[in-house]
């Protein structure tokens, strides 16, 4: 009998400790605590621009530079441009065979090496030093904003919305420009003159842009944020709002397809018109290529388009988003242009048929029997025009072209250096390959929203295995 009533009990228990147990979940408040760590993690980007020359000579040489654009956690700046990165050479490689092929084609006959530098020291505004260690990418220089349409916008608003984007640039780009064109002009001069020797001393020039990541995470304390910081999360992103993203997906218009995946993830906090934080630093983008087309022969240029259709906040809140390029830092030789619509585009160099038709002129005219003629009778001797063999010569070796020319005073030498730099001109300009669209990983972007919001969608689930409810926000 005691077992006959023992059963219903303990089935009666086991029923009422299954039921608390699936709804103690729901019940649980996701948020735990308001205090986020100050942590900034390995894979998170520093943009580092040199303050002053360094020749490439040996490993161990000294090297600074100035932080360009301030680094994030959540919604507080941790380091602030004009911050300092103090490191060294650590690493000096020969360049590769195809760009030393390249550099002797075009009469350098400087033995190139590639320097790899580390920052060991983080120096803050406030004259605090912190030891770090970092990976930094190649080098580089003269580095451009494009902004989405220029000044080729089709409308007044897109006008307005450029024109806010370039606002929004402000103070980091400032300091960029504050680097590259510091005082020292005559010593920047003298290295321009410089390269164009034969023969030259090698250095990172003024104002190279690296990227930098920590190998370590660097604490730099807590915050503790009030609830109401923390209510729109996610939610009222302002129409035609842009935000600046570092990309984590590098892009190639020769390598990627229409629907390759591509990631972005936000480098500064965007705020409401009534400073209501929106979207924290760490939130992630996720979308899709639209357009890739490689480049072709005949100088056809690449062409590259993406879209971004979501976004994930850090506590995983996912949302639906129209989102495109807006704006992106890349190399002035890269020769890119993005399109009002966030397309992005190789353009060919305005000296596309110009330079060539010159190179071609100079060259049949190195044949002129009339002006060499007139050269021997002044007393120039055979190919006296020593002017005109300069300027020959200097079409396809550059300086040392135009020294050799100038010395041999040869008909036959300065049409030999004129046609191989016509036929370098013409292959190079028109018949070669165009560039390719490319967009490295860590390149600095800025993404603008569509015009009409997204409803939100249920969190991601964690690793720790809480369940979340759509609208739950946590930090």
């Amino acid at each position: 009998m005691r077992r006959g009533r023992l059963i219903p009990c303990i089935g009666a228990i086991l029923l009422i400790s299954s039921v608390c147990a699936a709804q103690q979940p729901a019940q649980q408040s996701p948020i735990k605590s308001n205090v986020i760590p100050l942590t900034v993690k390995p894979d998170v980007p520093i943009r580092v621009a040199l303050e002053k020359s360094v020749r490439i000579k040996h490993v161990g040489a000294p090297i600074e530079g100035r932080v360009i654009q301030p680094v994030y956690v959540f919604d507080r700046k941790v380091i602030p441009a004009g911050s300092t990165l103090v490191g060294s050479v650590t690493k000096i490689d020969p360049i590769s065979r195809k760009q030393r092929l390249m550099a002797l084609a075009n009469g350098n006959l400087t033995p190139f090496r590639q320097a790899h530098i580390e920052f060991n020291t983080l120096v803050l505004k406030d004259g605090k030093h912190l030891p770090i260690q970092t990976a930094v990418s190649p080098g580089t220089s003269n580095v451009v904003r494009l902004v989405a349409g220029g000044k080729n916008a089709k409308s007044g608003r897109i006008q307005g919305k450029i024109a806010e984007a370039r606002r929004q640039i402000g103070e980091s780009e400032r300091q960029a420009i504050a680097a590259i064109k510091a005082p020292h002009k005559l010593r920047r001069l003298e290295s321009i003159l410089s390269a164009q020797l034969p023969f030259h001393r090698e250095f990172i020039a003024e104002g190279t842009e690296f990227t930098a990541t920590l190998k370590n995470p660097l604490t730099m304390g807590t915050e503790t944020l009030p609830p109401k910081e923390l209510k729109n999360l996610g939610s009222g992103i302002p129409p035609s709002s842009t935000v600046h993203v570092w990309l984590t997906t590098p892009l190639n218009s020769a390598k990627d397809h229409k629907g390759a995946p591509v990631e972005a993830v936000v480098s500064q906090p965007l705020f409401s018109n009534n400073h209501q934080l929106i979207l924290p630093e760490g939130s992630r983008f996720e979308g899709v290529v639209t357009q890739a087309v490689p480049a072709r022969r005949l100088n056809r240029n690449g062409k590259l388009r993406f879209t971004f259709q979501r976004i994930e906040l850090p506590q995983g809140t996912v949302r639906k988003v129209e989102a495109g390029l807006q704006a992106a830092s890349v190399a002035k030789s890269a020769h890119l242009k993005i399109d009002s619509e966030g397309g992005a585009h190789a353009v060919s160099s305005k000296k596309k048929y110009i330079m060539p038709a010159i190179d071609v002129l100079l060259a049949t005219s190195s044949f002129d029997g009339d002006s060499q003629q007139r050269a021997i009778q002044e007393g120039g001797g055979q190919g006296g025009d020593i002017a005109g063999g300069a300027v020959r010569g200097g079409v396809g070796f550059g300086l040392m072209g135009s020294l050799i020319a100038m010395a041999a005073r040869s008909q036959p030498v300065t049409a030999g250096f004129a046609f191989y730099g016509a036929a370098m001109s013409v292959y190079s300009h028109i018949m070669g390959r165009g560039s390719e669209v490319v967009f490295p990983k860590d390149t600095d972007m800025e993404i603008r929203f569509g015009t009409h919001e997204a409803p939100l969608l249920p969190q991601k689930h964690a690793a720790t295995g809480h369940a979340k409810s759509a609208g739950n926000h946590t930090t």
